[in-house]
């Protein structure tokens, strides 16, 4: 989940492109997503996938609600509200929490190109969250945050697009940090006028002096992940576009291997 939100940041902008350009972007745009995630194992400190032990399994489900808002031409608001539940099973035991999780509030400018088939995007993001950890399952590390970022898009073609993404992420009360660096990139491509396909990869290294392992996947604070996505999406109608998505984990160190599934909506408000 930790980079679920950086995955459709990156979409919806690059959407934005797609024989579009930025200055056509609507003034409102919802994305309602439901994903599901299972873990069975973790990829060890040799990197290696290790059973989580003792009949454990980690199991989350993530409902958010993202949106852009247009403040200018170039110049968008970001805002991210997600209600979790993350339920911890061992020998038999199951411990489940459900809350609110991180709130991401930001901004996001637009750099186009003349011709409309490129542009550079800049982002800030503050994230704080709405719970705390008082009893485990937790939902996140409990820490407000910073983050950066730069999103580079291009269309190779008129039906297809790339987009590469960076992002520097902060976490600010605790010692530990953690300090997180991802990278991501996008591919499109246009069926036909109603489907689409995206592919995706990315890559996350987060750096913690908290190097532990803990069955609670959300709070691991050291570690190395990547992950493969792809998705398929099919316009209903003018303002309605709904997505199936799956996702892999194909490597990592000190962190969970997970099955994930999720559908999503991008809805453009007039």
């Amino acid at each position: 989940m930790k980079f679920f939100l950086s995955f459709i940041i990156t979409f919806i902008f690059t959407a934005n492109c797609f024989a579009t350009g930025p200055v056509k972007r609507k003034r409102v745009q919802l994305i309602p997503t439901y994903s599901y995630s299972r873990s069975n194992n973790y990829f060890d400190k040799q990197g290696q996938i290790t059973p989580l032990g003792n009949n454990t399994h980690y199991v989350s489900h993530y409902l958010g609600l993202y949106s852009t808002i247009l403040l200018s031409k170039r110049l968008d608001l970001l805002a991210n509200i997600p209600i979790m539940n993350q339920r911890l099973t061992t020998n038999g035991v199951l411990a489940s929490k459900t809350g609110i999780g991180d709130i991401s509030l930001g901004v996001a400018y637009h750099f186009p190109s003349t011709d409309l088939t490129k542009f550079l995007t800049l982002k800030a993001v503050f994230i704080f969250p709405a719970y705390q950890n008082t009893i485990s399952p937790y939902l996140g590390y409990g820490e407000k945050a910073i983050q950066l970022g730069a999103i580079y898009s291009l269309n190779p073609t008129e039906k297809t697009y790339l987009a590469v993404e960076g992002n520097y992420t902060r976490y600010l009360d605790e010692v530990s940090g953690p300090t997180q660096y991802f990278i991501s990139g996008t591919f499109g491509c246009n069926l036909n006028d109603f489907e689409k396909l995206t592919f995706n990869f990315s890559h996350q290294l987060s750096r913690s002096s908290d190097n532990s392992f803990n069955t609670n996947l959300a709070i691991n604070k050291d570690f190395v992940l990547g992950k493969l996505s792809a998705a398929y999406g099919r316009r209903i109608s003018r303002m309605v576009t709904p997505y199936a998505q799956l996702t892999l984990t194909p490597y990592g160190y000190n962190a969970g291997s997970s099955f994930s599934f999720s559908i999503y909506a991008i809805i453009k408000m007039p």
